[in-house]
């Protein structure tokens, strides 16, 4: 499969409760597993737990497990045999205690909440399909008069919009929930309803307290006051949900789109990863294809630069589990391969950064791009390096390295990285060993290819990104300006003058020389290649030396820096054109494919 920088999260749900279905997913393009803990029980969730982790260890896949709390919700009662049809003009109760709802009334959770509401508040149930407006407030509860016809059903969502209600940050059960997720070791924790940067702190806290700081807190704004607080939270949290479902019932639907533009772009300028979330390809729970205007959405999201998108229904409860996240992941690569990254680059990445990491992150970048790399690899213990990298959106491939299997995992989530599970290594020269063995390996890169790499000394210590190294992968002895004819391998053999060697002794070999006129022409005849290294300013060589060259049919790099003072007369060398390169060794098609230099 082609790569995407852009991540996809999918909601786990009984449509891929099994091994089968979640590694099917996997392979098809699945980067993060939801857990949504406003439906199901903790053991139910431990079981797609156990799953996930099984999966992604049969595969030696990083996959981000986040658990989504159930957060400060309002929500209805039970209602007798499931559901009820509401009429226009209907008046019907909410109540202050639990009762088996009816055409006549219906508790409302928090029961508090109804102290909240004056007369003329509109309330919205589910989703805002159906609307009502209080009539009435009473010791009771609240009198409302419902706006439109409909069916609702029992614990469907509630929704009182442009109101400020007095809810907990946290609630018993998401603190509960956030304790049995740390002890499962999860990665990642959506926290729903957030409200203010406090809110997020609250959870923080209690990771502190639970000593799992490591898991990252991934803010849900769903309501108006989210939006409002939005510049707070986004510097308090690890990332951002855009939650448009709850959010287009808390806000106008005609400010969504807007809403979602700017919450992408903040997150950007904040260097946080942002999801957006709910209904991008909902037709799909049903149907296999989905609509237009769904496959816009998606590919709009792409072009506001969201380092991920989420399946809710469509992977929970749909038909097409699988096909949705391929049908996805289609649209994500034909967005992505439109997609001008070095403009946008150009355009919106920081000029300067103060702090030492984020400099250097944002130099590597740079380079990659003027030095055309074909990938950044980084070294790093607690992600914080490929974080940075990731919120840059290079269009090259960045290829992290970690000891961590918990970071392994994290880093699923962030754009654009591919993480790479490796032992821990003592020296940046294994290190690099290992990882060009998995790039070439997984073909990111090929040999000869040139790679920015990033890291910190002293080598292995977290928060400590302050080196930048440009260096082609394998063991390149020589670079040259530019070469023509194929790749070709054999002994050096260097001449400085033409009459110090007879042609015979560079029969078939690889002939070195620092210039180059008619007097070395039956040296050249003979040679299987010609390094030529000239000067710059040496244009009467390089043009002969092509000119001969070309006419024989002869591999030749001209411009080979220090070509005559680097090989050794009888080294083995490869001689690359292409890539205007020279490798020491043998460095066959086979070699390349495998993944494997010496």
């Amino acid at each position: 499969m082609a790569l995407i920088r852009t991540k996809i999260v999918c909601t786990m749900g009984p449509a891929c409760n099994s091994l089968e279905k979640i590694i099917e997913l996997i392979n098809v393009g699945m980067n993060v597993a939801r857990l949504n803990f406003s439906h199901g029980t903790q053991e139910e969730h431990l079981r797609t737990i156990n799953l996930l982790k099984e999966a992604r260890c049969q595969l030696n896949l990083p996959l981000a497990i986040m658990l989504d709390t159930k957060g400060p919700e309002i929500r209805l009662g039970k209602i007798r045999d499931g559901q009820i049809f509401l009429t226009v003009g209907q008046k019907w109760r909410l109540v202050k205690k639990e009762v088996l709802g009816d055409e006549s009334q219906v508790s409302i959770f928090p029961l508090n909440i109804l102290d909240q509401l004056p007369v003329g508040t509109t309330i919205l149930f589910d989703d805002g399909y159906i609307a009502s407006r209080v009539i009435e407030n009473s010791s009771e509860g609240v009198l409302v008069e419902i706006n439109n016809s409909g069916m609702i059903r029992s614990s469907k969502g509630v929704n009182i919009p442009n109101t400020s209600l007095n809810l907990p940050a946290v609630t018993e059960k998401d603190i509960d929930d956030i304790r049995f997720g740390c002890s499962q070791d999860i990665d990642l924790i959506a926290a729903s309803f957030v409200r203010s940067a406090e809110h997020v702190l609250e959870i923080k806290r209690l990771l502190a307290d639970e000593k799992k700081t490591d898991i990252l807190v991934i803010a849900k704004i769903e309501n108006s006051e989210g939006v409002q607080n939005f510049d707070s939270i986004v510097q308090a949290a690890d990332g951002i949900m855009i939650a448009r479902g709850d959010l287009g019932v808390e806000v106008p639907l005609s400010h969504v789109p807007r809403l979602q533009k700017m919450m992408i772009r903040k997150s950007y300028l904040a260097g946080k990863p942002v999801v957006t979330a709910t209904q991008m390809l909902e037709s799909m729970i049903n149907n296999p294809r989905p609509t237009r205007a769904e496959t816009s959405d998606v590919a709009n999201a792409i072009y506001d630069s969201t380092s991920a998108i989420m399946l809710s229904g469509e992977t929970a409860i749909g038909r097409y589990p699988v096909e949705t996240v391929n049908v996805m992941r289609s649209i994500v690569e034909e967005a992505e391969a439109d997609f001008n990254y070095s403009t946008f680059f150009d355009q919106h990445a920081p000029l300067v950064y103060h702090d030492v990491p984020s400099a250097v992150t944002l130099a590597t970048v740079k380079t990659a791009y003027s030095s055309s790399a074909k990938a950044i690899f980084a070294f790093t213990k607690a992600g914080t390096t490929a974080r940075l990298l990731s919120r840059l959106r290079p269009k090259m491939p960045i290829i992290a390295m970690t000891a961590k299997e918990k970071i392994f995992h994290q880093l699923a989530f962030n754009w654009g990285v591919i993480p790479f599970l490796s032992e821990p290594c003592n020296s940046l020269d294994k290190s690099l060993k290992k990882i060009s063995d998995f790039a070439l390996g997984s073909q990111h890169v090929s040999y000869g290819d040139l790679v920015v790499i990033t890291a910190g000394t002293p080598f292995g210590f977290s928060g400590t990104t302050n080196m930048m190294i440009v260096e082609n992968i394998g063991d390149v002895l020589v670079r040259g300006h530019s070469g023509y004819g194929i790749r070709v391998h054999g002994n050096v053999v260097i001449v400085l003058a033409p009459q110090s060697k007879a042609p015979y002794a560079v029969k078939d070999q690889v002939l070195v020389i620092a210039k180059c006129d008619e007097s070395y022409l039956s040296l050249m005849k003979e040679a299987s290649a010609i390094i030529l290294q000239n000067h710059i300013n040496d244009f009467a060589s390089e043009k002969y030396a092509k000119k001969i060259a070309l006419s024989l049919g002869k591999p030749i790099l001209l411009r080979a820096d220090a070509a005559c003072q680097i090989l050794k007369e009888g080294q083995l060398v490869t001689l690359d054109p292409e890539k205007a390169l020279v490798y020491k060794g043998v460095v066959l098609d086979q070699l390349l494919a495998s993944g494997e230099f010496s």
